[in-house]
């Protein structure tokens, strides 16, 4: 399994977490680093530290933070400037985090930037993605 933390404000990490295993199955285990309005920069650095005793052999760990120069994203680069082996991807989403349970590990960082960015798009102009079955 890939090396991954999932971060935060508030319960996004987590409940993105629980969606991906709806739909994809218990397979999916990812630590969260949910940061709550009175934890700051300091106590969500903690909680990352915390997080990152899972993978203490890694070679390579992803975070994938919710939003670029948030503080769950900014605590996750400050810890990052000690251990080289930390990647930070901003702009969490469902598809990064499914897709993430079937990719290698082989430059998977790069691999979930583009499918974060291919997520996003304007609904009304692919509304023929929907079928009649839905």
């Amino acid at each position: 399994m890939n090396s991954i933390i999932l971060m935060s404000h508030g319960n996004m990490a987590e409940e993105v977490l629980n969606s991906a295993k709806m739909i994809i199955g218990d397979s999916i285990d990812y630590p969260t680093v949910n940061m709550k309005q009175d934890d700051g920069i300091e106590g969500t650095i903690e909680k990352l530290k915390k997080a990152l005793e899972v993978y203490k052999e890694s070679s390579e760990i992803i975070i994938m933070a919710d939003l670029l120069g948030g503080t769950p994203c900014n605590a996750a680069l400050l810890v990052a400037n000690d251990d080289s082996r930390i990647k930070i991807i901003s702009g969490l989403n469902l598809g990064m985090v499914i897709e993430s349970a079937f990719l290698d590990t082989k430059e998977l960082a790069a691999k979930l930037e583009k499918i974060g960015k291919d997520n996003i798009s304007m609904v009304e102009q692919n509304a023929s993605l929907l079928s009649d079955d839905e």
